[in-house]
């Protein structure tokens, strides 16, 4: 009896392990204004902000990443992605005063027009962690490389419970291969037939070397796995983004 409680109890654990760490987090997709300095505003602003909110535990991770292939003509250039452990956490404990509690109240006003001109927020997306593998993390909001690569999916809306088991399933700390990480996502803020994904997967990486092996042995036509080929069936891979960390804050 006291085996197969054992065996349970380390069967209970590892189903949930395997559905992620249960992070939720928000990405909002930026436009830059030419000719306005928003990484100056990030490094010496927001960054200090999100550094006082982590070390408060309200939020766990602050990352600013970079599309490197961005033009004038792209969408969004920046992503800055919050983590927490609760939703609410995500915007609470937020604001310029809190940033500069010197600030009058004309500091305010100057410095949030001036924030507003430097940027155009494109999208706002909420998620929550369903799936995570990075090597020697104990579950926690891991502090990640300089290399990520979302891949943008969707799933049928019957599919979403086989979808995040087939992914879990697949991965671990032995098939990464040149991955530094890897973390599944579900879309929370839209559903529907219309929306363009419903999850991400991420793939983490030390450099671009890395990941540019990855990128030109991909879809070589050489065989695949069943397993692979299950989740083929059960997905879509609509985009693919390369990025690079610019900013990153954990708690201190």
């Amino acid at each position: 009896m006291r085996k197969l409680f054992l065996l349970l109890t380390l069967f209970a654990v590892g189903s949930l392990s395997a559905q992620g760490n249960g992070d939720y987090v928000s990405m909002s997709f930026i436009k830059t204004t030419p000719g306005e300095d928003y990484f100056t505003i990030l490094n010496e602003k927001w960054k200090d902000l999100a550094q006082m909110r982590a070390n408060e535990g309200t939020i766990t991770a602050w990352d600013v990443w970079v599309n490197p292939w961005a033009t004038s003509e792209s969408d969004w250039n920046i992503m800055i992605a919050t983590v927490a452990k609760h939703p609410d956490s995500l915007n609470a404990n937020a604001g310029v005063p809190k940033m500069r509690p010197d600030y009058s109240e004309m500091d305010v006003e100057i410095f949030s027009q001036k924030n507003i001109k430097a940027r155009t927020i494109v999208h706002d997306h909420l998620l929550v962690n369903k799936g995570l593998v990075f090597p020697g993390n104990d579950g926690g909001t891991p502090v990640v490389p300089r290399v990520a690569v979302i891949n943008l999916m969707k799933v049928g809306y019957t599919d979403g419970f086989n979808y995040e088991k087939a992914e879990n399933n697949l991965t671990s700390e032995a098939s990464l291969g040149n991955r530094a990480g890897w973390g599944l996502l579900k879309r929370l803020d839209q559903a529907g037939t219309d929306v363009y994904y419903n999850y991400m997967t991420v793939d983490f990486y030390e450099d671009w070397d890395s990941w540019l092996i990855d990128s030109e042995s991909s879809g070589n036509g050489g065989p695949i796995s069943r397993q692979v080929r299950d989740i083929y069936n059960l997905r879509e891979h609509r985009r693919a983004m390369p990025m690079w960390l610019a900013i990153s804050v954990r708690p201190e």
